[in-house]
């Protein structure tokens, strides 16, 4: 059900009415100036929850989905405005509509490219890059050709930044790609997305440097084009299209993996009703944070630098939560259809746990957790499915991060004579005793967030390892312990 709200108007002339007392805003943390500008929201305990007209609809719109408690999410910090609308024009919208000083537009074209590929040739640590259509990749080609043939991927000394490219599929795209010095190197990441009718680049370099270029037909010469071109170190440009790629290439992950499962099943002659039933029902709750953040910064002026950081902090956060539950839902449907395989590969479990503990540092910082790895050799290589155990991992550790405030999480490797042992203990809530007979069963989960399949998932995955798996609370003190063993032979 929907929170009734409340606007409290004094007059007709109420936007001018400005409060004697300080009033600020639920969601963004702001002070309400001016009566027009209030919404009112009774709360259960008999009081009142103030919002400022600008932040309420968001807000709105969440409790209809998650609830009241928005803790899990991390929205309890930042609730912004509605989404609705198409990503890239959306965030064409944003960038034709942002002031720019004149050092920012770069009017020759010429000009701009020998920019472009000097600052993208001076990035550090990562590289994002969206190409919204073919046309405007096909521009672009010779650019970003010179850009990766720059890069000595075979000497080792030399650093090497992560590229991630998202364009349409198209022929020219997969050639670029196919080329010996990028294919394989394990620093760039291609990932599709649909054709656009608009056709521009974005570029972000290190979080430090934005940049765009869009590309117009000329109307009375069609083989003639303009453009605008800005480079720019505006912090809430350089997040807002921040913000855009990740969106982008979550939905890309998310749609390539429900793609190539639809055409398992048809392989196999499957009916796929009852896996699409519960991607439908259950992926909506971290797609929506996802795929809205993208526009609030354009529409909600609101919001400070602190806030918008956060922002993306927590469409990170929410990725993984996509992440993981896409990748159980859609093991879930290989399992019931009998088509669920593993690939056996050499790989060295300790770094992949440390991985992983990287991953997470941000979360288990936020949640005042220590979150400690102890091992006994390194490197320690195993054979096993590497993205199977490393989604039974994430399991294991993203379940004690949600179910401990505070404390310590400690994740350990052993190698015993014939068996590996990984266990992972935390402090948190411990299980109910009531729970352990269902713990590992189908569909079960104390969390409304949650699929009930995480735990499900990861005991197949063992199992048919011809490993084992357990969950126990603690001997002493709170919380649980979940661990599980792989024959090393």
């Amino acid at each position: 059900m929907l929170t009734t709200y409340i606007t409290i108007i004094t007059n007709s002339n109420s936007q001018v009415d400005e409060f004697k007392d300080e009033i600020k805003c639920y969601l963004c943390g702001k002070s309400i100036k001016f009566t027009g500008d209030l919404q009112v929201e009774p709360t259960d305990q008999g009081g009142e929850r103030f919002h400022h007209k600008n932040c309420f609809m968001f807000y709105n719109r969440l409790s209809s989905v998650y609830g009241k408690n928005f803790s899990e999410l991390g929205l309890d910090k930042i609730k912004w405005e509605s989404y609705s609308g198409d990503i890239l024009e959306l965030s064409l919208f944003e960038i034709k509509n942002t002031k720019f000083s004149s050092s920012e537009i770069i009017s020759d074209f010429a000009v701009f490219e020998g920019m472009l590929l000097k600052e993208i040739s001076e990035t550090k640590e990562e590289l994002q890059i969206v190409f919204s259509s073919s046309e405007i990749f096909s521009r672009f080609n010779n650019t970003f050709d010179l850009l990766f043939s720059s890069y000595n991927y075979n000497d080792i000394d030399l650093p090497k930044p992560k590229i991630k490219l998202l364009a349409p599929k198209n022929k020219k795209v997969l050639s670029f790609f196919e080329k010996s010095d990028v294919k394989d190197n394990g620093y760039v990441e291609l990932n599709y997305i649909p054709e656009n009718s608009i056709q521009y680049l974005i570029v972000v370099r290190d979080k430090v440097t934005s940049i765009f270029s869009e590309m117009k037909r000329n109307d009375n010469n069609p083989q003639e084009f303009t453009y605008f071109n800005v480079i720019s170190t505006k912090d809430s440009l350089i997040w807002y299209n921040t913000i855009v790629f990740e969106s982008l290439w979550k939905q890309s992950i998310l749609e390539n993996k429900v793609k190539n499962l639809s055409l398992e099943l048809n392989r196999n002659n499957i009916s796929n009703h009852n896996f699409v039933r519960i991607l439908a029902h259950e992926l909506k709750n971290p797609i929506q944070p996802i795929l809205g953040f993208s526009d609030m910064m354009q529409n909600n002026t609101r919001l400070s630098s602190e806030q918008k950081n956060e922002l993306l902090k927590i469409i990170s956060r929410n990725a993984r939560k996509l992440d993981i539950m896409t990748n159980n839902i859609l093991d879930y449907a290989r399992m019931e259809n009998r088509i669920f395989n593993l690939n056996i590969e050499p790989f060295d479990i300790v770094k992949t746990i440390e991985d992983l503990v990287s991953d997470y540092a941000l979360q288990v910082n936020n949640k005042n957790i220590k979150l400690d790895l102890t091992y006994s050799f390194k490197p320690l290589v195993i054979q096993a499915d590497k993205i199977r155990i490393t989604e039974v991992l994430d399991n294991l550790i993203s379940n004690s991060i949600k179910f401990t405030e505070e404390g310590r999480i400690d994740i350990s490797i052993e190698k015993l004579p014939q068996n590996l042992k990984v266990k992972i203990s935390d402090t948190g809530c411990g299980i109910n005793e009531n729970e352990f007979p269902k713990l590992f069963t189908k569909f079960f989960t104390t969390d409304k967030l949650g699929t009930g399949l995480g735990l499900y998932i990861s005991k197949l995955i063992i199992e048919k390892h011809q490993g084992r798996i357990e969950g126990r609370n603690n001997d002493i003190g709170a919380g649980s312990t979940f661990s599980f063993e792989l024959p090393t032979e």
